[in-house]
């Protein structure tokens, strides 16, 4: 099975940005429809993945901030929402979007702070506050531009620098998913079943504002996010984690993450990360540095549709494509890029990334094998007593995907299934009976729902055409003597 991913990133959406959201979806489209006729071929997405910079956010003085962010977000949602229905028959749950630093109202963040005299002090408050600057999590803020120091006086107020965002995250996803002002709940889960598939989605920017630039996942944040996976339904998902700052950065540089994130990934069992933020292409192979053979990968896009100014020098605007083969736990990455001048009307075409190749194949970290110890110690203990308690479909959702994996388990679901009356379940999962139990269960549902030849074959299955158990023998000559 192979899952294809659009990975798009630092829209930057302005309604004075000169790029309309007709040219650019148009011309992603087409580019969608040539990469399906290249060697190699790439399938058209099933995922899309945005990793921040959905708009591209306020100056410090900027009057009616709110209005002109909100204009912004409009018409970010207009366009992924178009996306959506392009590409995803519209089900927005299959887009996962992410803040990131330009989605930041500067103004509201500046009106959270006090600016700090320090120029009359002596050198020991100078000395102090120089250090307070530096200090993790420091309420200090530097401004270059002005000169000047600046502390947050006001936490609440600075935490809804991102009010905007999280009101466009409420319209986009139509109410069915709230992005949190505490930032200890900034993240958001996003579970694809058919694909054995989990994407958390986090928030760089705690912290993050045009005056501290350096990203940052909120510790209690991440920890959450990970306990979450920690849930019956999330074991065995591969995983996948998706945020916008990039993790290195030049020596002039400070508006980066600390790489120890991704060992912070590798050890909660991620395998592939996706971000954005340094407008360029990139692969990271990530090993643990704290023994064992696990790693992770993450995968950089460049900008979508920012400016000239939003590019560095010899960088073109650009978004990835990523194939991910579920069977051989393999990854291609192809890179596509801009490649006319036109910034009104873009082309699209191959990229390349630093090693100049325009697609990479590399291995995908596989999941972490499911313990079955925790069958026994969580699940069936727990379902023992909704089985007593007569409460058989929260038994049956617990035991579906672990019935495989231990026999008590499928013993108990076929209890469970039988207490429904739910006979196309027992068939399902009991069509090779081995126990009487079993026998008598599914020889009674497939007659009940009249198919009969499904019953004739179990019934010449060599188990049960032998099995001596009276109960067996009584029900396998009911049924043979119906059937003929």
């Amino acid at each position: 099975m192979k899952l294809s991913i659009l990975h798009i990133s630092d829209l930057h959406r302005d309604p004075g940005n000169p790029i309309s959201n007709a040219a650019l979806l148009s011309s992603l489209l087409q580019d969608i429809d040539n990469a399906a006729t290249e060697e190699p071929s790439i399938p058209r997405p099933e995922l899309i993945i945005v990793s921040g910079d959905v708009i591209q956010g306020t100056e410090k003085d900027t009057g009616e901030a709110s209005a002109v962010l909100n204009a912004q977000y409009d018409q970010a949602e207009e366009f992924l929402g178009q996306l959506s229905d392009e590409l995803v028959a519209g089900d927005r749950q299959k887009i996962v979007i992410v803040p990131g630093n330009h989605d930041i109202n500067f103004p509201c963040m500046f009106s959270a702070l006090e600016e700090v005299e320090y120029t009359n002090g002596d050198a020991d408050q100078k000395r102090r506050l120089s250090d307070a600057i530096w200090e993790e999590q420091s309420k200090y803020r530097w401004s270059w531009a002005e000169f000047k120091l600046y502390k947050i006086i006001d936490q609440a107020k600075y935490d809804q620098r991102l009010n905007e965002f999280i009101a466009f995250y409420d319209k986009f996803y139509h109410g069915t998913r709230q992005y949190s002002n505490e930032v200890s709940e900034q993240f958001d889960t996003f579970d694809y079943p058919a694909w054995n598939l989990v994407v958390t989605g986090l928030n760089s920017c705690f912290l993050n504002d045009p005056w501290n630039r350096i990203g940052i996942v909120h510790p209690r944040a991440f920890a959450n996010a990970c306990g979450e996976l920690r849930s019956r339904q999330f074991r065995g998902r591969l995983r996948l984690a998706v945020w916008h700052h990039s993790t290195k950065g030049a020596p002039r540089q400070d508006d980066y993450m600390d790489s120890d994130f991704l060992q912070q990934l590798v050890n909660h069992g991620f395998s592939l990360g996706f971000h954005g933020h340094q407008h360029k292409p990139e692969l990271i192979d990530e090993k643990f540095a704290f023994g064992g053979e696990r790693k992770v990968n993450a995968l950089s896009a460049s900008t979508l549709a920012g400016g000239k100014r939003a590019l560095s020098p010899g960088g073109t605007r650009g978004y990835n494509r990523v194939v991910l083969d579920l069977d051989d736990w393999t990854v291609e990455l192809h890179v596509r890029q801009m490649v006319n001048s036109s910034f009104l009307a873009p082309i699209w075409s191959k990229g390349f990334l630093p090693n100049q190749k325009s697609f990479e194949t590399f291995s995908l970290q596989e999941p972490r094998p499911f313990d079955p110890a925790t069958i026994v110690t969580q699940d069936l203990p727990e379902c023992i007593k909704l089985i007593e308690n007569k409460e058989y479909e929260k038994a049956v959702e617990i035991l579906e995907p672990v019935s495989s994996h231990n026999e008590t388990a499928k013993r108990l679901l076929l209890d469970a299934l039988v207490g429904l009356g739910n006979n196309a379940g027992i068939i399902t999962h009991f069509s090779n009976p081995i126990s009487p139990q079993e026998i008598i269960a599914v020889t009674d549902a497939m007659w009940e729902e009249n198919r009969h030849d499904e019953l004739r074959s179990v019934l010449g299955q060599r188990l049960v055409a032998e099995h001596e158990d009276a109960s067996v023998v009584h029900i396998r000559k009911k049924y043979l003597s119906r059937l003929n």
